[in-house]
């Protein structure tokens, strides 16, 4: 463990970060359980609560909600190129280390055995119709029994019993099919969940790639050694500098129980399924644990941590896509406000590439609405993609569908065949107009030294606009020029163009 940092990827570590930059809203008196998510979700910035619930928990919430916490994550400012920073560290794996449980911090605090109690941690309700309260921001470490691969995954755990929770193992997942193989087996999974992480730990989650080990994953994209300990009651490994640790069993009875219905993150409920039941063997933590909830399942989409990592990896996604495809995108958006996976604003350098792009983008499962721009356009700006669209699309023209089209299993507009329509919006396209009339307004940048010293001199060089005759000149007024060129006017020699530059008879 030479080398090994076990606080610089702590949670409590990263809100101190957020805490300087003004990220994040904290609440010193008491705070009812009930109450967080709608505080949470009021909220644009990340929730820090003191004194929460009856037992004066310290908690935080939606550490991951925006653009720019994920920015500090990552340890940059350049809120706009997450994906190309994503891409270098997936490029270079780091090694994982193995800590003593006597130095894992996450291990200060053992109870296991009888005298684990659920009913002592903070889970909450978090929407109005959830099933009962929920832990939202767990992550699953867990071993494949039959190949010993190591996977990563998010998960939500739903209050059941003391001792026992059950957790959405409904959607195609790698764990969900080692828990498969193990109930035909005759054989409880073992695995352990890490309450309180990071918000890269949670970013590789979330990433559906085909990796031998993605517990390097992690590591990666932390961009340092993972430290990892043994779980006190299963000996599967633990993340050693995580705030919380319930370590267990999903029983081999299978899928048993109703659980759900729960928030999901298009801001729909997802439907009540059944599940199999988790029995917990052991919960350790700090001593100055900090527990942890996300905002998930919120119509203000953008605020949630889901909606930015869904971003991050879509725009990773685009980018690979296009470069197979031989183009090169000035800047490409995955907008969180519509969950990170849905909507996408690629903006290009060449005119006519608007079809090409969409054409390549259709092809990515989930992508539903594909926006292309010209690179004078900031994709980031909603004022000023909702000024394009406007200005440069024609329905007529411009708009791409492609139908029957693979839908994402929470769209509520899906076809009974679980199909939709994808839409493209070229905002590429020519324009009816030319010269001054198809140049797009903005505030004029007087700079540089002057080059000539009289009004006449620099007209004698070529036609101008106005602003280029002050920067030829070196004014930073402009009325003296104008009265200069009243002068000529009355001499006879001066005259316009059609888009109106000042020029020579």
């Amino acid at each position: 463990m030479t080398g090994v940092d076990l606080e610089k990827f702590r949670l409590r570590r990263f809100v101190d970060q957020l805490k300087a930059i003004g990220e994040v809203d904290t609440h010193d008196r008491p705070v009812a359980l009930a109450d967080i998510s709608a505080i949470i979700e009021g909220s644009p910035r990340a929730s820090l609560f003191k004194d929460a619930g009856p037992e004066h928990f310290e908690m935080v919430g939606a550490v991951g909600g925006s653009r720019r916490r994920h920015a500090a994550a990552f340890g940059t400012s350049d809120e706009r190129n997450l994906a190309q920073e994503f891409g270098r560290r997936m490029a270079n794996p780091q090694p994982i280390v193995e800590v003593p449980q006597a130095d894992a911090p996450v291990q200060q605090v053992v109870v296991a055995g009888n005298d684990v109690d659920l009913a002592k941690l903070p889970f909450h309700l978090q929407h109005a119709y959830d099933g009962a309260p929920y832990l939202s921001a767990a992550i699953d470490y867990a071993v494949d029994p039959k190949t010993g691969r190591r996977n990563v995954g998010c998960r939500r755990l739903m209050l059941r019993s003391r001792n026992t929770m059950l957790s959405n193992l409904t959607q195609v997942s790698d764990l969900k099919r080692m828990f498969l193989e193990c109930v035909e087996r005759g054989e409880h999974l073992h695995l352990n969940f890490a309450v309180g992480s990071h918000p890269l730990d949670f970013l590789a989650a979330c990433v559906r790639a085909p990796v031998d080990d993605e517990f390097v994953t992690v590591a990666s994209l932390r961009g340092a050694p993972l430290p990892l300990a043994r779980g006190v009651s299963n000996g599967l490994p633990v993340p050693a500098d995580a705030e919380l640790v319930i370590e267990g069993y999903f029983d081999k009875a299978g899928y048993t129980e109703i659980e759900g219905p729960y928030g999901e993150f298009l801001g729909y409920y997802g439907p009540a399924h059944v599940d199999p039941v988790f029995h917990v063997t052991a919960i350790t933590m700090r001593k100055d644990v900090l527990h942890q909830t996300v905002l998930h399942g919120a119509v203000k989409i953008a605020r949630t941590e889901h909606a930015h990592q869904c971003a991050i990896l879509t725009e990773a996604r685009i980018r690979q896509v296009l470069g197979a495809a031989g183009i090169d995108p000035v800047a490409v958006y995955a907008v969180p406000s519509a969950s990170g996976l849905l909507h996408a604003r690629v903006s290009v350098r060449a005119p006519g590439q608007g079809r090409a792009v969409i054409a390549a983008l259709f092809a990515i499962p989930f992508l539903k609405h594909v926006y292309v721009l010209d690179a004078e356009v900031d994709i980031f700006a909603d004022e000023e993609v909702e000024w394009a669209m406007a200005n440069r699309f024609r329905a007529d023209r411009d708009l791409v569908t492609a139908t029957g089209q693979m839908a994402f299993p929470m769209d509520v507009t899906m076809g009974e065949d679980r199909t939709t329509t994808k839409a493209g919006f070229d905002l590429t396209g020519l324009l009816s107009r030319s010269g001054v009339e198809a140049r797009t307004t903005h505030a004029p940048r007087i700079d540089g030294a002057p080059r000539y010293q009289t009004v006449e001199q620099a007209l004698s060089a070529r036609p101008m606009a106005f602003s280029e005759l002050m920067a030829s000149l070196g004014s930073k007024d402009g009325r003296e020029i104008a009265i200069e060129l009243d002068r000529l006017r009355g001499e006879g020699v001066l005259t316009r163009s059609n888009d109106g530059e000042w020029m020579l008879k």
